[in-house]
């Protein structure tokens, strides 16, 4: 099941991605806009022990996190705002600004992280 569920918010961001940047996310935060680059999308699967946090942390681009079990409290170091996110939620850190996760209540949170950077340059192939 829990794959299923990684599956559907892979595909969600595929399709939703290009569309949604620029845009205002369903809880108000303003999505930056890519402009015309090609994105990247990368997925990491963590998990924090009760009670436990990640280092305070900053990303060039944006980070989806979706949470699969747990609460997670997502802070914005620079703004001050609080993401409360439960099983089935997502919280968004916004580039450049500095960032704390903290797993909430006695159990383990179990979250996917999904950032949204900027495609590599491919190198040019040489004609010759």
């Amino acid at each position: 099941m829990r794959k299923d569920i990684v599956a559907a918010v892979v595909t969600a961001f595929l399709v939703a991605a290009p569309a949604f940047a620029g845009e205002v996310s369903p809880d108000g935060l303003a999505a930056p806009s890519s402009g015309s680059a090609q994105v990247e999308l990368a997925m990491t699967q963590q998990t924090l022990p009760a009670n436990g946090s990640l280092a305070e942390h900053s990303q060039p681009y944006l980070r989806y996190l979706y949470v699969l079990s747990g609460e997670l409290k997502v802070s914005n170091l620079v703004t001050g705002d609080e993401q409360r996110v439960q099983a089935g939620g997502m919280a968004i850190e916004t580039p450049n600004d500095w960032h704390v996760a903290k797993a909430m209540g006695s159990e383990p949170v179990v979250f996917v992280t999904i950032d949204q950077a900027p495609e590599e340059p491919k190198a040019a192939a040489h004609n010759g």
